[in-house]
């Protein structure tokens, strides 16, 4: 038998989660993308990830003097 979690807030058990995008930062600068998993049954969130299809973003070079 599958041992499946609980939601920690509804007691539900977890058989699906809802996964939407987020964005990570630190100190108001952006660092990168996120995935969020929620619970379907009461929307809290259960994880979070740092998304591992985000494509490289280009570095942003200072203006020249």
């Amino acid at each position: 038998m599958i041992n499946h979690g609980e939601c920690p807030k509804c007691g539900k058990r977890v058989l699906h989660v809802r996964i939407e995008s987020a964005v990570a930062t630190v100190d108001d600068q952006t660092k990168g993308r996120c995935l969020t998993f929620s619970c379907i049954h009461c929307n809290v969130v259960l994880g979070v990830q740092v998304d591992p299809r985000q494509k490289p973003r280009p570095k942003h070079r200072a203006p020249d003097a």
